[in-house]
């Protein structure tokens, strides 16, 4: 993975654009030491550490102490300690920031396949970060469904192609700011991309009048979900048992057509009702059942089941919150200062950008020949003229 990072993304390269702890504007620069831990490096490094599943600052130093090929394979004399790394990440202001963006969303133009739709869809989700009852600029006790009372950020990201293009850590984490940072995530994709219309799959917790309003305003293409019972009330209809859809086991849709949903946005929307039978859970006597809609102004997918199965994809982009906050240990936030903070979820989306092209690249190709073939080792001209007859070992027979 470290030779990929370095010889096909060239990461290094692209980290060097970084200005952290340079001071500018001074007529007499100040001549400093040589730094045997230059940013370009720091970043690199960080990376590493972040795709290597280490879980704090703190465990760098026991667990990469000995680690001196590694280190050495990073441009590193030796792995640096949890004061290095903290006082690095607590440099970073937002002009470093847009540095940081700037490396992603240039790697995701040349080796991604987000930059390359003529239709992108752009999914949106959120998730909350507690800071685990320690003292974090401007975490805000606000709406915390796992851990109650604690004060938290909230972390919004935008995806396209299971690729993160946009991300941003807010301050606290309230209902009331859903629509600010749905905007905010749309308006970076949209400058990204120089694309004005976007497909857009949302989680009911943004669904509201100004973001329907928004979308209809811009041109924007949607899918989101909506309270059932908030569906009901404005499109009173009587729900007939024999029109009800049966998609599953578990599942069934019942098509509402064009309506109304909510107070403040004058559009219909197309409507599927869905209820979903849960898994019984072993400290209820009883399973539950889920009901929400589905709502929409997407023309193109005429049948319910076919807007539910669009819908639905986007749960794929759960497992990036998943594999952020366990793998790459996104949960935990090493720093104080709310920059530090969010410097290291640029990175830890870097580190996931980066590997998401290493497993569609490199993982997934159709043989071991193939997959030497496009690595150009292993290979000599013999097993290249005769790629039949070769082994699983990558022996001639």
């Amino acid at each position: 993975m470290v030779w990929f990072l370095i010889d096909i993304l060239h990461l290094p390269k692209r980290l060097k654009l970084l200005t952290v702890k340079n001071k500018r504007n001074r007529e007499r620069p100040t001549k400093r030491r040589h730094k045997p831990f230059p940013a370009f490096k720091m970043c690199l490094a960080l990376v590493v550490i972040i795709l290597l599943g280490i879980k704090r600052f703190e465990k760098i130093k026991p667990l990469l102490s000995t680690e001196e090929k590694l280190a050495n394979l990073i441009g590193l004399p030796r792995f640096f300690g949890v004061t290095t790394a903290r006082n690095f990440i607590n440099e970073f202001s937002l002009w470093h920031l847009r540095q940081l963006d700037a490396v992603n969303t240039q790697i995701l133009k040349e080796f991604g396949e987000s930059s390359i739709q003529d239709l992108p869809i752009l999914d949106i989700d959120g998730t909350t970060h507690s800071v685990e009852s320690q003292k974090r600029e401007k975490a805000v006790i606000g709406y915390n469904k796992k851990n109650k009372g604690k004060p938290c950020y909230q972390w919004s990201v935008g995806f396209i192609r299971e690729e993160a293009i946009s991300q941003k850590l807010h301050p606290g984490n309230t209902k009331t700011g859903a629509f600010s940072h749905f905007e905010e995530t749309v308006s970076d994709t949209q400058k990204k991309l120089g694309i004005k219309n976007l497909i857009i799959r949302v989680d009911g917790l943004y669904c509201n009048s100004k973001m329907l309003n928004y979308c209809f305003s811009e041109g924007h293409q949607f899918v989101t979900t909506a309270n059932y019972n908030w569906v009901r009330a404005y499109k009173d209809t009587k729900l007939e048992e024999a029109n009800w859809r049966q998609y599953d086991e578990k599942t069934r849709l019942y098509d509402l057509g064009w309506g109304k949903t909510l107070n403040h946005c004058p559009n219909k929307l197309r409507i599927i009702l869905v209820e979903k039978e849960q898994e019984k859970l072993k400290m209820k006597k009883r399973k539950k059942l889920l009901r929400y809609a589905i709502i929409t102004n997407i023309s193109f997918l005429s049948e319910p089941e076919s807007i539910y199965e669009f819908h639905h994809q986007r749960q794929t982009i759960e497992n990036f919150f998943k594999e952020a906050k366990n793998p790459f240990n996104a949960g935990k936030m090493p720093s104080q200062l709310f920059r530090g903070n969010e410097a290291y979820l640029h990175l830890v989306t870097i580190a996931y950008n980066c590997f998401h092209i290493f497993k569609k690249n490199i993982c997934q190709q159709a043989s071991e020949e193939s997959l030497l073939r496009h690595l150009k080792i292993g290979l000599s001209p013999m097993e290249q003229n005769y790629p039949q007859k070769m082994t699983k070992s990558g022996l001639l027979e």
